[in-house]
């Protein structure tokens, strides 16, 4: 008996069958066209987001390196520079009062001196210009008084000359750094304005001066009350004219004899000369 084999049956389509199936797809795939893409646009609709995060993280999120396990960390969110803030006043200039421009004498036109001599109004003209020596470098730790000398000649509009008067207190490094400033600072100053009846004129501003960080205007503090007397122990003793940071204003000699005249934590205050001149000292120097 011949075994039965299993039959294959092909369903071939009639004549002009299959172009309907294929007319069929073709609605499909047009309504669900005009479904997920012609609707949305016209209605307003955004199914996707305008740009990539990577794109709005811009280099935080490249720049972020790869985990331990090796996994990179999932983009950072995009960063927003805060605000820019007006910068404060530069607390510097507090450590600089500045007097009156005083006028010493005044010139004509051929060099000559004159007996009266106008005062000057030079606020707008040098005001700024001055407060920048707040900040001229090797002057950090000065206190006392520079007195400023400056010659002006008014049609040239130039300040021709700056000098140091004579009752400049400050360390001779210190008004040395100021003057050398100053030179800078005033080669272009802004003269045009400035009234006046004579051609030249020698002017002196008084300028107080404290360490950088401290306000002039604010008084120092009192020294604690000492007194007594003491013998230098060190080798050289380092008198300043404040305590810890002031400007050395001397140095004496293992077995020089003081006068205590004040106490500031571990400074004392001391008279060391016999002119009675007076500084701080700390205080092991002078076995204390």
């Amino acid at each position: 008996m011949a075994p039965r084999t299993a039959s294959l049956k092909v369903d071939v389509p009639a004549p002009g069958q299959d172009r309907i199936r294929l007319g069929r797809v073709g609605i499909i795939t047009l309504v669900g066209f005009a479904l997920g893409v012609v609707w949305p646009r016209l209605a307003g609709v955004k199914l996707v987001p305008t740009a990539p995060v990577e794109e709005v993280a811009g280099l935080a999120a490249s720049a972020e390196p790869e985990s331990e396990g090796g996994d990179t960390p999932p983009p950072a969110a995009a960063v927003v520079p805060a605000p820019a803030t007006e910068p404060k006043p530069d607390e510097a200039l507090s450590r600089l009062k500045i007097g009156k421009a005083q006028v010493t004498s005044c010139r004509d036109g051929e060099g000559k001196r004159q007996i009266h001599c106008d005062e000057l109004d030079l606020e707008a003209a040098l005001g700024e210009k001055l407060k920048t020596l707040a900040l001229c470098k090797g002057t950090e730790t000065a206190r006392g008084t520079l007195s400023l000398g400056l010659e002006l000649d008014l049609p040239k509009k130039k300040v021709v000359e700056v000098t140091r008067g004579r009752s400049t207190t400050l360390p001779d490094d210190a008004t040395q750094a100021f003057l050398e400033c100053a030179r800078k600072d005033l080669a272009a100053a802004p003269l045009e304005g400035v009234k006046h009846t004579r051609a030249q004129y020698t002017v002196f501003f008084v300028v107080d001066v404290a360490p950088k960080g401290e306000n002039i205007d604010k008084p120092e503090p009192k020294p604690d009350e000492a007194s007594g007397r003491a013998t230098v122990g060190w080798e050289v003793a380092i008198i300043r004219e404040s305590p810890k940071d002031g400007a050395i204003v001397a140095r004496i000699l293992r077995g020089t004899n003081v006068v205590v005249t004040g106490r500031q934590n571990d400074w004392y205050k001391v008279k060391y000369d016999a002119k009675g001149n007076e500084g701080w000292v700390f205080k092991t120097a002078i076995g204390m």
